[in-house]
């Protein structure tokens, strides 16, 4: 069992009811900025707070920060769009990737908060976009922004850092709806209980759902026998849940409810919730990229298979994430023999195409014509390949998408 720490401010709305609350991951009791990266501290509040606690007030909005990464895997359908409020962080930029998908949440019904800062920056083009705008009271002086509010008549506004009856007078005059600062309340670390779900309960579902994914039996049997992911996979569905008149009880049930899509982003956040990264980000970044090269590959071979070649790279760092060797992290898998010894002794032809990743990534060029000409594969189209891959896992470096 693991302590979470986060950081709890409430909202308030113009008759000073409370509308709902910022959460911010902390690393203990002091309010302080964590050092993990912001993947890792948006899944763990997710995990925390939606998927553990019992006593989550169903009629509140939590707004919770999310990164590129964390928007562009969908991770916030793992939550009930009722409840959540999609807050993107500064160092996200306007990709014609990232758009389209806030446009996704916006039709599921997610409202998106932005900083003020957006309106001179490069989403200044995409405002139709934001439902909610913050501005610092500590930055801002309200009658400012009186013009603008007019303007954007159908966006609302939040007043951060209000501290005295004066400004939250000035503010609520000028046209601000929603209020947070120090006048209302300090924030509050909250304390919670988590216990994480086996990493190797999470990779055996990651392997069904790449393989099988029609096999709701065997996703069902594999998620009964960890008692944890049992628990977080019938709350995400009750809490995904349109009605409430019938409780998701029943594995099976929970499984079928949530469907592959929702599963896969459940299993994601966790895994992304679980693992150091901090540490693995790099680690991860390099197997999705061997991954996706694998993945794109022709083989003239009967013993290869894309989708296995994917799973290959996807799992080819597992021993230094989890710092177990690899033979004991495999042996509980339920992967092929060809798969096993590929990553446990780098042979057959999975190995062999490890090692070509290997030598790709340190520059080792005989040691790459070497594997093509065994491989049968032109190294210069292997080289491509092997670019594109990484060009499009760049900006993945927390999350294991199989």
């Amino acid at each position: 069992m693991a302590e979470v720490f986060f950081s709890c401010q409430p909202i308030f709305d113009n008759e000073l009811h409370h509308w709902g609350s910022e959460l911010l991951f902390r690393e203990g009791l002091e309010n302080k900025f964590p050092s993990v990266d912001e993947d890792t501290a948006t899944s763990r509040i997710l995990s925390a707070n939606f998927l553990s606690s019992a006593n989550r007030n169903t009629d509140i909005r939590y707004i919770v920060s999310f990164g590129e990464s964390s928007l562009l895997n969908e991770i916030p359908l793992a939550m009930p769009s009722q409840h959540l409020i999609i807050s993107v962080t500064d160092d996200c930029l306007p990709s014609q990737e990232l758009v389209s998908k806030l446009r996704s949440y916006r039709t599921e019904g997610y409202r998106i908060l932005m900083d003020s800062k957006a309106m001179d920056n490069e989403w200044r083009r995409h405002l139709e976009l934001v439902d909610i705008f913050s501005i610092s009271m500590e930055r801002s002086n309200p009658a400012d922004w009186e013009e603008t509010i007019a303007q954007f008549s159908q966006q609302v506004f939040l007043a951060r850092k209000v501290e005295t009856q004066e400004e939250l007078a000035a503010a609520q005059g000028y046209g601000f709806a929603l209020f947070q600062g120090y006048f209302f309340e300090k924030p509050q670390v909250v304390r919670t209980d988590d216990v994480a779900p086996s990493v190797m309960s999470l990779l055996d579902v990651c392997i069904i759902i790449n393989r099988t994914p029609d096999d709701i039996d065997t996703l069902t049997k594999i998620i009964s026998k960890d008692v944890s992911l049992l628990y977080k996979v019938i709350a995400s569905a009750n809490i995904l849940a349109k009605t409430k008149k019938n409780k998701i009880s029943n594995p099976r049930q929970a499984v079928v409810y949530l469907g592959v899509q929702s599963l896969r982003r459940l299993v994601s956040l966790l895994i992304m919730s679980n693992l150091n990264h901090q540490h693995a980000a790099q680690l991860q970044s390099v197997s999705l990229t061997r991954a996706t090269f694998l993945s794109s590959l022709t083989l003239d071979s009967e013993q290869f298979n894309q989708d296995e070649g994917f799973i290959v790279g996807a799992f080819s760092m597992l021993d230094v994430m989890l710092s177990k060797p690899m033979a004991d992290i495999i042996g509980l898998l339920d992967l092929s023999p060809d798969v096993k010894r590929a990553l446990v002794a780098r042979s057959g032809v999975y190995g062999h195409l490890l090692s070509l990743c290997h030598d790709i990534e340190h520059a080792n060029w005989n040691g790459l014509l070497h594997w093509c000409n065994q491989l049968k594969l032109n190294d210069k189209a292997v080289l491509k390949e092997y670019e594109q891959a990484r060009d499009s896992t760049s900006d993945i470096t927390s999350s294991m998408q199989v």
